[in-house]
């Protein structure tokens, strides 16, 4: 997506993804669940480290006392630093790179293009839609996230626009509109016949036979409950449950269980501060559920 504003490009070892920095003035990363930027990186601080808009338009990398430090562009920072287009900096194992809207891709030219499945979300800023990203990302899935704070429609046209076809799948927020997305999903069956959606919730965990044929009723494929955003391992076959749904939808009957098991450990190591650092590599080398 053309946007004029600044985004972090996120690398880890399983994805690379863009968060746009849009609202506030301010975007605190690290693991912990408050965090404005979520990483499921076990190396990073709770609170590691904070991007700070001046009114001039500067931007500023600034670390929050974390445990490891901040890295930018091999340098560890010690005070507030201006950060310019193509600043990389190190948080954990996770590397983050600046780009202003005059920024161009750093992918190299002769980069064969994937042709992954994509799929689009609109779901407001929060764990959940971070939640949603890494366990798609598992399966090899691409995945682009839009907040909603600009219009659905105009965000499903601009992906149609820019990458010349449909989206893959779509999972719309339910609270996208008020009093409900059933306009929205009108407008989709209309407009884009063959683009298939579903409706994520991020409040309810049980979604009722009425509402998923409500769903059904105006054209999405399904009504899918909040996922757990704590205790991420314990709830691992209801997370792969909801995964099959996605994946069956896109012609797949394999789930990838094993990369879904790291995942699933990694988000739970990211959002919760209670596991004791010196039993870590212990509970990393046994996850806390089978992967078959």
């Amino acid at each position: 997506m053309l946007r004029q504003y600044p985004q972090l490009v996120i690398s880890t070892e399983a994805s690379t993804y863009v968060v746009p920095l849009i609202e506030g003035n301010s975007w605190v990363i690290g693991r912990g669940k408050d965090c404005t930027i979520v990483l499921a990186d076990r190396w990073s601080s709770r609170r590691h480290a904070m991007i700070q808009r001046l009114d001039n338009d500067d931007y500023y990398l600034i670390d929050l006392g974390s445990r490891n430090g901040s890295i930018l562009n091999g340098q560890m920072i010690q005070v507030p630093t201006l950060l310019k287009t193509g600043d990389r900096f190190i948080i954990g194992k996770t590397t983050l790179e600046f780009r202003t809207d005059e920024a161009v891709s750093t992918t190299p030219p002769d980069a064969p293009v994937t042709l992954q499945p994509t799929i689009l979300i609109i779901q407001p800023p929060g764990i959940q839609v971070q939640i949603w990203q890494e366990l798609l990302r598992s399966q090899g899935l691409e995945v682009v996230v839009e907040s909603g704070q600009i219009n659905s429609r105009r965000i499903i046209s601009d992906f149609v626009t820019v990458m010349q076809r449909n989206p893959d799948l779509l999972l719309l927020d339910s609270q996208l509109e008020k009093p409900d997305i059933g306009n929205l999903l009108n407008w989709i069956k209309a407009t884009y016949p063959q683009l298939r959606s579903f409706i994520i919730d991020r409040y309810d965990n049980h979604i009722s036979p009425v509402q998923r044929q409500w769903a059904v009723e105006h054209g999405a494929m399904d009504w899918l409950p909040a996922l757990p955003d704590e205790n991420l391992t314990m709830f691992g076959a209801e997370i792969a449950a909801q995964l099959r749904r996605i994946l069956k939808a896109l012609g797949r009957n394999t789930l990838e269980q094993e990369k879904l098991a790291v995942t699933l450990l990694n988000l739970q190591l990211a959002i919760t501060d209670d596991l004791p650092s010196q039993l870590l590599s212990e509970y990393v080398n046994r996850p806390p559920f089978p992967l078959q």
